[in-house]
């Protein structure tokens, strides 16, 4: 069931045609056109421990620095690409071989990347947003958001969004004319959004409010209060409902209408993080002793279906998570502190 990394390939050699020279009249004849160079065949990265069984690693950079952050991995094709906040640039892996292409540098901190709109956004710690060529990494645009305290980036509702921790307000942008098209107030910490259709929800980590944005309107609404659940500070939607975790909560399962907390799915302690696919919830979750921290270590990671049934895959050691996202085959996890990127087949 689980897919093993690919071996090593074989560089191309090389070759150059001889220039023929002749004597006499201290003349020479030309030299043949030179053949053009082959193509070297795509290297594989050099194998790197893996940590979570049945899961591929490859090396990535190791940047994350003191303030982590928490969305440094997208998938475009067949490149995922990955925010190196300390190292100021991005880094397209090849999906198969974990390859590393050329970095795109932007000479600002990176802290998220997004694939959409057929091209790449990425985040830096200005709050400038940049959008880039999936293909070659060329920045295109460059788009000033005005959050003093930008965090992260979501596709949804025909924009991208960020959020600016320091005002609690949502920041939409139309990727049509890339200029910021609504600012809307939600309260203290927004941490998360999830969208479907023109109905967005946000999760404040600090007020603990659970909020829907009518994206035809922009207008914001609080629908519960998350009293007594820790942190909720990650979301994410699965067969009709809202799934919470964070610092200090389990897995709530969420009317999406009216915030009704419907179960508690017990996770041991606390997710980390949490993605939709393949029909469940795939949540890195954080050991009794991490906790308290709200560092993003992982000592367990688990498969949620919606009928709150969890299957657990135990790494070898903890490991961080400081991006989450999956495809249509894979789950990919990546750790910025020991600079690893982990490809787990979905099925």
């Amino acid at each position: 069931m689980w897919m093993s990394l690919r071996g090593l390939a074989l560089l191309a050699a090389l070759s150059l045609a001889l220039a023929a020279c002749s004597g006499g009249g201290g003349s020479s004849s030309a030299a043949p056109p030179a053949s053009p160079p082959s193509q070297p065949e795509p290297e594989s990265a050099a194998p790197v421990d893996s940590k979570l069984p049945g899961a591929d690693a490859f090396p990535i950079c190791a940047a994350a620095g003191d303030f982590w952050p928490t969305m440094i991995a997208a998938v475009s094709g067949s490149t995922v690409w990955v925010a190196c906040k300390e190292e100021s640039k991005l880094v397209p892996v090849d999906a198969e071989t974990g390859a590393a292409g050329e970095a795109v540098e932007t000479g600002v901190p990176l802290i998220a990347v997004l694939s959409a709109f057929d091209s790449l956004w990425a985040l830096d710690i200005g709050g400038t947003i940049y959008r880039l060529d999936p293909e070659s990494g060329e920045i295109r645009s460059q788009i000033e958001t005005g959050a003093g305290k930008p965090y992260n980036l979501w596709e949804g509702a025909g924009s991208i969004w960020t959020v600016d921790d320091g005002t609690g307000d949502v920041i939409r942008i139309s990727p049509d004319t890339e200029q910021v098209v609504a600012t809307i107030a939600v309260g203290d910490g927004p941490a998360d959004l999830v969208f479907s259709g023109t109905d967005a929800w946000v999760a404040n980590h600090r007020d603990l409010k659970l909020v829907h944005i009518d994206t035809e309107t922009n207008k914001a609404k609080t629908l519960a209060t998350l009293k007594g659940t820790g942190a909720p500070e990650r979301l994410a939607l699965l067969d009709g409902s809202l799934w919470v975790t964070g610092r200090g909560t389990g897995l709530l399962q969420i009317d999406p209408a009216d915030g009704r907390i419907l179960q508690t799915v017990n996770l041991d302690v606390s997710g980390i993080d949490v993605v939709a696919a393949n029909d469940a919830l795939w949540v890195p979750t954080r050991s009794a002793d991490i906790d308290p921290s709200g560092f993003p270590t992982a000592s367990d990671l688990k498969r949620v279906t919606a009928e709150g049934t969890v299957e657990s895959l135990t790494p070898t050691a903890p490991f961080d998570v400081h991006g989450l996202v999956a495809d249509e085959s894979s789950l990919w996890l990546a750790d910025s502190t020991e600079g690893v990127l982990y490809k787990l087949p979905l099925s």
